[in-house]
């Protein structure tokens, strides 16, 4: 499956809600640029823009060794260090400081693509680098990205602490050179089927606004003791849409094979049927409910319809080989009205 690195930038915008970023950096349809270039370039784009709007800044607390006393005096530890007799004292202030965890979680990324070999954007890294002197470099991990508070403004900070934790997930460092490698993330099943998901969902808000875009929790239609029932599987959807008296229930799969072989013949995969049926069935609906499995095309593209009394479920692909209009085009298309 080969998808164009326009097609997964914006993938990446719709995901991330940051629609407006699709312009940060032109990316032409024919361009042979890497995932690896493409994910510098926006990082190095966006980082000049916080340079121009100015890094966060709050007030934090610093111990340090003064010659007189400002702010709070921590007298033990005056008294500890021998410091008084020196003419000083250590003292706890509130600095007004850019030492702040969003910039150190982007100075800390561009110091690890620097340890990237034979970079070309690596002279213009290292002057970003450079640029961020007073803010210390941390040992990051996937708790440190959810935690880092996000200042309101600018808005660009949410946008560019994306694009380095997929940095993070995916450059994988050499222990005994301390260089990094990155891996391509769109031949990663579990990160692309997290990306899918979330594309399709903030395209249909986007782009649908007509339509109720959500994920739904949907109850079984079981009668069952309050204990029994807590022994029933979660259902919900990866996203509903509903608009007037019209519902579609809309899961998304990301696979490398868009159907499981049974013998010779191909087959939808079960579980992803059985899924979404009984989404479908234990729906409280009125009025018109389909069902879609949605996959991206690996070899060839399907369009398969099924159908009971009261309902109808489509498996679709969809080609993320194409240019983007037409994968816009296409996710459109799947929501019109089927008779």
């Amino acid at each position: 499956m080969k998808i164009p690195v326009q097609n997964i930038y914006y993938l990446l915008c719709y995901a991330w809600d940051k629609l407006d970023e699709r312009e940060l950096v032109h990316v032409a349809a024919d361009d042979q640029i890497s995932l690896l270039d493409l994910l510098i370039e926006v990082l190095i784009t966006a980082t000049h823009r916080l340079f121009r709007q100015g890094l966060f800044h709050a007030y934090q607390s610093e111990k340090v060794q003064l010659a007189g006393i400002r702010g709070k005096l921590l007298l033990t530890e005056s008294l500890q260090k021998n410091e008084f007799r020196q003419g000083r004292a250590i003292c706890e202030q509130d600095v007004y400081s850019a030492n702040q965890p969003v910039n150190q979680i982007l100075k800390t990324t561009l110091n690890s693509l620097l340890r990237l070999p034979s970079l070309p954007q690596q002279s213009r890294i290292r002057h970003l680098h450079i640029r961020m002197t007073d803010v210390e470099e941390i040992k990051l991990n996937e708790t440190i990205f959810t935690k880092a508070s996000i200042p309101r403004h600018p808005s660009t900070y949410r946008f560019v602490l994306n694009v380095c934790e997929l940095l993070y997930k995916n450059l994988l460092v050499n222990e005994e050179k301390g260089t990094y490698q990155f891996k391509d993330f769109w031949r990663d099943e579990r990160q692309m089927a997290v990306l899918f998901e979330a594309f399709v969902r903030n395209f249909y808000r986007h782009e649908l606004p007509q339509w109720k875009v959500r994920r739904e929790t949907i109850h079984w239609k079981l009668t069952a003791s309050e204990q029994d029932r807590t022994l029933l599987p979660l259902m919900q959807t990866d996203l509903t849409l509903e608009q007037k008296d019209q519902k579609i229930i809309l899961d998304t799969k990301y696979y490398a094979e868009t159907f499981q072989r049974h013998f010779e013949s191909r087959k939808v995969h079960s579980p992803h049927l059985y899924q979404l049926f009984a989404y479908l069935k234990n729906y409280p609906a009125s009025g018109k409910l389909r069902g879609i499995l949605l996959y991206p095309t690996v070899t060839q593209s399907v369009s398969a319809f099924f159908s009971d009394e009261a309902h109808q479920i489509q498996v679709q692909t969809l080609d993320l080989n194409q240019h983007w209009s037409g994968i816009h085009r296409d996710l459109l298309r799947l929501v019109e009205v089927k008779d």
